[in-house]
């Protein structure tokens, strides 16, 4: 499975995320549409916030405002089978913010790597926002970064 994380900063809720989360990254979206570098659309799964939760869509992965790591040890297969099954659940700002400091998570909303993480069979994926979710993608067996990365 292929990850793409967004470091573009033209929103304003963009912007305070990455500044919350203190890194590069203030979105994530499962690619399920064989990543090419190249390439047009692909079909990409996560909960977006100005979509108003899980969804599943078609994007164009621009290199200024996307990274890409592949991650082997998640199950592509059966995010998107998750994916499919929470179309429309709703977006989980609090659930998001949690990630930095003590509050109760709702398990019924997800935010945009929390859905991706637990589609793909990571467990806690709430505990992550989407710049130490990119730290641990890196971790886990196997994992490369096909497009950029971050910066150490």
């Amino acid at each position: 499975m292929k990850i793409a994380f967004y470091k573009g900063r033209t929103r304003l809720f963009n912007r305070f995320v990455s500044w919350w989360t203190s890194g590069p990254y203030s979105h994530a979206e499962a690619v399920f549409d064989g990543f090419r570098e190249l390439s047009g659309p692909v079909l990409c799964g996560s909960s977006s916030f100005l979509d108003g939760g899980v969804r599943l869509k078609m994007i164009e992965l621009q290199p200024d405002h996307w990274d890409v790591i592949e991650v082997p040890s998640l199950d592509g297969s059966r995010a998107l089978d998750w994916f499919h099954a929470h179309l429309g659940a709703k977006y989980d700002v609090i659930g998001l913010l949690s990630t930095s400091c003590p509050i109760r998570q709702d398990g019924r909303r997800y935010f945009c790597n929390e859905a991706i993480g637990t589609a793909g069979g990571l467990r806690d994926a709430w505990r992550f926002n989407p710049n130490s979710f990119a730290r641990i993608c890196e971790l886990l067996p196997g994992s490369k970064w096909v497009r950029g990365g971050p910066v150490a």
